[in-house]
């Protein structure tokens, strides 16, 4: 009796082991990081672009959106608390009048170009003769126009939809001033060969042999 009471235990504890083994969730490779080629391994360069906002025309008010607001209030002599929305036009004429510039003459390899911002931007590319831009990867949060790349496709990663000929959104906003997110590495398997970023951004060159 002892014995049969000892075996049952034994072959109890053995089989319990097996279960775990057999059930235990295993690594996969999903979990694994992405191997990112580097800009040297890469027949393409991938140059980004990254600011929070644009620049103002030299024509434009220059003065902060809630300082239009204030002036025009006292102009017109109202007084006491600004009501909900009163100033909304300043803010929009702000926003939407905000531009980048981006001049390129690096032709020694196809371009990925990457652009990020999180106010509205108009962006204007200017390329060199020679200069090939393969694809423009568009991170932002609200919409962008890009002015010069008619025909080149443009990925969307944006939280506002961004309506464009060639436009296709892709996924999830992401967007940075301060570093390369690694969502942009990503959707383009490799390292960023240069990286620009400023809170607000007017006019940047993209050249050959830059990092």
């Amino acid at each position: 009796m002892p014995f049969n009471h000892y075996a049952c235990r034994f072959f109890t504890a053995i089989i319990l082991c097996w279960l775990a083994g057999c059930c235990t969730p295993k690594p996969t490779s999903i979990l694994q990081p992405v191997p990112l080629k580097t800009a040297t391994e890469s027949n393409v360069a991938l140059h980004v672009i990254g600011v929070y906002q644009g620049v103002l025309p030299a024509s434009a008010d220059q003065r902060p959106w809630w300082e239009q607001c204030q002036a025009d209030r006292a102009a017109s002599g109202k007084r006491g608390p600004v009501t909900p929305g009163e100033c909304d036009a300043f803010l929009r004429t702000g926003r939407d009048q905000r531009t980048v510039t981006v001049n390129i003459s690096d032709d020694s390899k196809p371009i990925i170009l990457g652009l990020m911002a999180y106010e509205p931007v108009t962006w204007h590319i200017v390329r060199a003769p020679g200069v090939v831009i393969q694809k423009v990867i568009l991170g932002a949060y609200h919409p962008q126009i890009i002015e010069g790349l008619e025909e080149v496709q443009v990925d969307v990663y944006s939280y506002d939809n961004i309506p464009c000929p060639r436009c296709v959104q892709k996924g999830h906003a992401f967007y940075s001033y301060e570093r390369v997110p690694l969502e942009m590495e990503l959707v383009t398997g490799m390292h960023a060969t240069s990286f620009q970023g400023n809170y607000t951004g007017g006019s940047y060159q993209i050249f050959k042999g830059m990092q």
